[in-house]
């Protein structure tokens, strides 16, 4: 078991306990308590926890020093864990017909996207067109992938359509998401993307240039 585990969970069972005994840490850890004293002498002298003995056990909280060996191990596991659930998508920007500009604008979209997304999307999509193998397997697989939803909303005279979206990155520039209108009539080589910023502008896209998104599934 690594040290940050050792740490975390000696320290958690001393926070339940208030005190405890080197014998209580080797049944939960199923170590022997030779190796639980080892370990904690251990973890001491390297300032990772900290130890005070009473008639009831130990008291052993976590130092500064060991504090910073967590976080560094907390971010290194969420990294690892957000970049195995990356699908890289690549595609050439292609012009749409409008379609986005107008979902875009309603009323209920924007504010389920702000509600959704945490932003309030431009007024229109970048319609892009994969070309190559990977991607497309990528994009099929968003698919079957756990997706943020927002609902059909009926109004008085029509339906608006539910969304599934990912949140993305278009050309390493955030926030972005990968919306697919569940009414779209797109095949599966075409996605569309919206953003808080005017893609085609502040990423400087005209019809035909290469975009990378990495959609969050």
């Amino acid at each position: 078991m690594s040290d940050e585990c050792l740490i975390a969970k000696i320290v958690y069972l001393s926070l339940q306990q208030k005190e405890v005994t080197q014998q209580m840490i080797a049944d939960e850890l199923k170590m022997s308590q030779q190796s639980v004293s080892r370990k904690l002498k251990e973890l001491e002298e390297r300032n990772l926890v900290r130890r005070s003995l009473s008639k009831e056990g130990e008291i052993i909280r976590v130092t500064e020093n060991g504090e910073k060996l967590l976080e560094d191990c907390l971010s290194m596991m969420r990294a690892t864990i957000i970049s195995s659930h990356v699908l890289e998508i690549r595609g050439r920007a292609t012009s749409g017909l409008g379609e986005g500009r107008i979902f875009l604008s309603m009323p209920y979209y924007m504010e389920s996207f702000k509600k959704f997304l945490g932003f309030e999307p431009y007024p229109g999509t970048l319609n892009l067109v994969i070309y190559d193998r990977i991607s497309l397997e990528n994009r099929l697989v968003l698919d079957i992938s756990k997706a943020i939803n927002i609902p059909e909303h009926k109004e008085e005279n029509r339906v608006l359509g539910a969304i599934r979206a990912f949140p993305a990155s278009v050309n390493d520039l955030k926030p972005a998401a990968v919306v697919f209108p569940l009414r779209s009539v797109h095949p599966k080589s075409v996605i569309e993307v919206i953003s808080p910023y005017h893609l085609r502008k502040e990423l400087n896209i005209k019809d035909g240039d290469e975009v990378v998104i990495q959609a969050y599934a």
